[in-house]
């Protein structure tokens, strides 16, 4: 019997091998067909690689020919290999499938990367019926590629993304839906937030419409839609009117958002901290793949940069400093300025007068003039393509440099008392629970006014004419490298719609306004250049399309379900030094939150408690929660209870798996975690059932756990040892502040976690850092762009310059046998086209600088808050 258990496992692993090599190739074996307005042809190819690689995310794997003809290649997606593969611990496939496109009817010479160079002449033949079947397995390939690059994008597929939209509507194909099915759960879903912020997903749906079969004649103009309906907060009471506020609030108008510094020392440690961290301070967690440099061209356009001497003379002359503005629309041009209170108002209006007349000297074409904005005299230095838009006025003590002229407007009406941020009851509110006596360092608020006014008709419309007008330029720019491709002489928006490389129809706007190409830069007639943009609160929108009134409509529904209103939000922060560096204090309130869908939350939370789990000795993470009873019905149904969990330090065995990092062992291994309950069970008993230990001795449970008790708590985990190491430490104290969530998490640097941490991070960062070069080097496959060309281009489409987050600097490299690849110095050459082992001396950003955090939370039916310490090492500071 045992004899025949072993044949069966050596059949089994002999199929699968048979399954596996039956496609290999000793030599090429290429199936092509001429064809309108392509030919289509196949490739079978036996891998010869060195090292483990994985074709499919592996762009050395691709076809090409010397004449540029070959088109649009396709690795043959095969999951049951793959899986095999797994399964027999194999590193490579034995084989490769590409499919691809071509032009003309004529022999050629086929080179076939797989990765090594592998060439054939092959002759196409002429076979209608062989050409559709092979044609409509490259769509399906082609088109299934397009689709899990935009499920999970590490930079926005636009390359891909345009040549499928494009090549859908060109012939005749259907792109397919998003993943159905289960999967549909884990697939982000578009939320109202895209299109108002205009996310990177967002612009490839635009992409996607600008690039279909034009939609029916727009038809008469029609008046704007009704806006969705928003609440009115009451007018401030006389306790409300009593709360102190900062002067420099009753100069800014209520519609904007504000960021207050409180002084000017404050106001250069922010700028000093965001230009440390290259402009964004998302960095200090992961470093990201591109630099778009928003913040040095807004300095570009209000021509405001301190010199030495102004940085110890300004807390001299300045009294208060914030950022205000009418929109976010940084990265393509937003309505926002500086807004100054001066100690000595000559002082300061010398000194922003000298800032902002550099710029006559650094651009050729810039102009000074003055302007009359509210019966007012408007200092305005300008260029015509945008680069410069300062206009600078005074008001008192308040000193005012803006891009926008609608936010000067509104700057002087404020200043009158119409409708300024300092007397709405919103502002107010947040006031009082957040004193100006706090002195904080920073100190943020978003009024409903500023979200009602982003999601009026007017705004909302013009914010996606403006955002559909930025990709037009982007896809005029790939559709003329396209046509370079496929060899036809067209660059004008007319001769490639004439070659059916744009949609009839592409560039016309209900408007008026027309995308202009003046030496080979793209702008709008009516907006100017992408990234200049005027502020789309300057561009009167009097009537609106039915399909834009629709578009709307449907927002303001999803809106309505999905948000309904928003809150005033406060949000501040204090610097507290410490020995070694300094803890940033954030304190967080949105109140009142009447008519605010805030989902699921208030319903899984109980009632803000008074007391807490006492700390527990070793932990390294601790979380707790108070919760409603997950039961309707039931012993338990309608108690609340605190659910909590720690994380103790372990060292994880990694290994790396197809590409990825994952731990060497099962979590109950592994993990040296704890789960319990108190006073009740609660949710932990649709995980145990009604199997409960009742004494402190742990007891087998579910899922490889163990379990005890003591008292009322109930202390879940996976090693018996924990459970008595910590079940005699659980206590409950009582807190200054009730609420329902508790944060710690201890400093890593001398934690056993942080080796995980930090593989993990490289992981991501990695990824990141190869999908910049995924771009580029898709610009070769796809569109033979010429290799040493495809990184600027490639930054040209993604509007800044990319930043390895692992800190090299991208380069061509030359491939043993194959085609240059792009890739990142920072790379060692056995990671460059497929992860086999995280470097032990690649260091998180998060963890150079993390010392600690504590962080807690309160939920009520008025409001939310917020408290969060962070500790921080001198290094993250500038």
């Amino acid at each position: 019997m045992v004899r025949l258990i072993q044949f069966a496992r050596v059949g089994s692993a002999a199929l699968c091998w048979l399954l596996l090599i039956s496609d290999v190739a000793y030599a090429l074996d290429v199936e092509v067909y001429a064809g309108q307005p392509f030919g289509v042809g196949r490739v079978t190819a036996t891998v010869a690689s060195a090292g483990p690689a994985a074709p499919l995310e592996d762009e050395r794997f691709t076809v090409a020919s010397p004449d540029g003809r070959v088109l649009y290649p396709v690795i043959k997606e095969e999951p049951a290999r793959r899986l095999l593969r797994r399964l027999l611990d194999i590193d490579a496939p034995r084989s490769v499938t590409i499919y691809f496109l071509f032009r003309g009817d004529q022999p050629f010479e086929l080179e076939t990367f797989a990765p090594t160079e592998q060439r054939i002449r092959v002759a196409p033949q002429t076979n209608p019926q062989a050409h559709q079947v092979l044609l409509d397995q490259w769509w399906q390939q082609y088109a299934n590629r397009w689709k899990s690059l935009r499920a999970t994008p590490q930079f926005p597929p636009v390359v891909e993304n345009f040549l499928a939209a494009n090549l859908s509507r060109r012939l005749g194909k259907t792109l397919p839906e998003p993943t159905g099915g289960f999967l549909a759960g884990l697939t982000p879903k578009k939320t109202v937030w895209d299109e108002l912020f205009n996310s990177e997903s967002h612009q490839l749906t635009l992409d996607q419409q600008l690039l279909a079969a034009p939609l029916a004649g727009a038809g008469q103009p029609m008046p704007l839609p009704a806006p969705l309906p928003w609440f009115n907060l009451p007018e401030p009471d006389a306790d409300l009117k009593g709360v102190g506020i900062e002067p420099m609030a009753l100069h800014v108008p209520v519609e904007c958002f504000y960021l207050r510094f409180g002084n000017f020392t404050n106001y250069l440690w922010f700028r000093d901290l965001s230009k440390k961290w290259q402009g964004d301070l998302g960095n200090m967690l992961l470093r990201r793949g591109i630099d778009r440099a928003s913040t040095q061209r807004l300095e570009q356009q209000l021509s405001l940069r301190e010199n030495a001497l102004a940085k110890i003379l300004g807390p001299q002359v300045i009294a208060d400093v914030a950022m205000i503005g009418l929109d976010p629309y940084m990265p393509q041009g937003a309505a926002v300025g500086i807004l100054f209170q001066a100690k000595a108002n000559p002082l300061l209006a010398n000194d922003l007068m000298t800032q902002r007349r550099q710029a006559l000297k650094n651009y050729p074409d810039a102009a000074e003039s003055t302007v009359k904005i509210a019966e007012r005299d408007v200092s305005l230095v300008a260029t015509p393509g945008g680069e410069v838009r300062s206009y600078y006025v005074q008001d008192g003590d308040f000193h005012l440099v803006t891009t926008s002229e609608r936010l000067v407007q509104r700057f002087l009406l404020a200043g009158q008392g119409e409708g300024s941020l300092g007397a709405s009851a919103g502002f107010l509110g947040v006031r009082k629970q957040m004193p100006v006596s706090r002195d904080d360092a920073i100190f943020a608020y978003i009024s409903p006014e500023f979200f009602k006014s982003l999601t009026s008709p007017a705004i909302w419309i013009e914010s996606q004419r403006r955002a559909r007008s930025a990709r037009e330029v982007k896809l005029l720019e790939l559709a003329q490298l396209e046509a370079k491709a496929e060899g036809v002489e067209a660059t004008t928006v007319e001769q490639l719609i004439a070659a059916g490389l744009l949609p009839a129809g592409f560039g016309q706007r209900s408007d008026g306004s027309q995308l202009v190409v003046l030496d080979r830069t793209a702008s709008d007639s009516l907006r100017g250049r992408p990234g200049l943009f005027r502020p789309a609160a300057e561009v009167e929108v009097t009537s609106v399309t039915a399909v834009e009134a629709a578009a709307y409509r449907d927002f303001a529904e999803r809106f309505g379900q999905e948000i309904a209103q928003l809150p005033p939000i406060g949000v501040a922060i204090e610097r507290r030094p410490t020995t070694g560096g300094e803890t940033l204090v954030a304190e967080v309130w949105a109140t009142p939150l009447s008519d605010v869908k805030l989902g699921r939350l208030p319903t899984t939370f109980g009632p803000p408690s008074g007391e807490r789990l006492a700390p527990v000795v070793g932990n390294v993470v601790s979380a707790e929660a108070v919760l409603d009873s997950p039961l309707p019905f039931g012993a338990n149904a309608g108690e609340p209870n605190h659910l909590f969990l720690g994380v103790r330090d372990f060292r994880t065995p990694l290994v790396v798996d197809n590409g990825s990092i994952g731990a060497g062992a099962a979590p109950a291994e592994l993990v040296r975690m704890y789960v319990g309950a108190w006073p009740k069970p609660g949710l932990l008993t649709l995980f145990t059932g009604e199997a409960l230990a009742q004494g402190e001795q742990p007891i087998p449970g579910a899922q490889s756990t163990w379990q005890a008790k003591r008292d009322d708590f109930l202390l879940i985990s996976f090693k018996p040892d924990l459970v008595r190491e910590v079940l005699p430490q659980l206590r409950m104290v009582p807190v200054e502040h009730p609420g329902q969530l508790w944060i710690d998490v201890a400093d890593l640097t001398d934690k056993q976690l942080a080796a995980a941490v930090n593989a993990f991070g490289y992981m991501r960062a990695r990824e990141t850092s190869v999908a910049a070069s995924r771009l580029m080097n898709t610009l070769a496959n796809q569109l033979n762009v010429p290799r040493s060309e495809c990184q600027a281009i490639a930054e040209t489409l993604m509007d800044g310059k990319f930043v390895c987050p692992l800190g090299g600097k991208y380069e061509l490299v030359d491939v043993t046998g194959g085609e240059p690849m792009w890739t990142s110095s920072a790379i060692r050459p056995q990671n460059r086209f497929m992860l086999t082992a995280a470097p032990d001396d690649f260091q998180l950003p998060l963890l150079t600088w993390f010392r600690g955090l504590r962080a807690e939370a309160r939920l009520d039916r008025d409001a939310l808050n917020a408290h969060v310490e962070i500790d921080m090492a001198a290094s993250a500071m500038p």
